[in-house]
């Protein structure tokens, strides 16, 4: 069983909650990614996982600020031991 990971947790309005558990060790690399749409933009945080054909997104319906994404990015990239650089992300202000 593993010891660490991340728990993606959805509570529906009908009282059902679906649990899902990826250890540390299928995560390829967390992912900010900035979505774009005709009417607004927003941030959202992504999960490449090994043997999945898509990215898995942490936050399905919630839109956290970027604020608390970015420390959450960090901790995932510490975590899997992937590369954060300023390349790959630009922190306005």
């Amino acid at each position: 069983m593993p010891a660490f990971g991340v728990q993606l947790e959805t509570q529906y309005g009908s009282g059902r909650i679906s649990r899902g558990f990826i250890p540390i060790s299928k995560i390829l690399k967390p992912v900010l990614n900035e979505c774009v749409t005709p009417v607004t933009c927003y941030w959202c945080l992504s999960l490449l996982v090994r043997d999945e054909d898509e990215l898995t997104l942490v936050f399905k319906k919630f839109r956290p600020p970027l604020k608390m994404l970015v420390p959450i990015w960090k901790a995932l990239c510490a975590a899997t031991d992937c590369e954060e650089s300023s390349d790959q992300f630009q922190e306005d202000g």
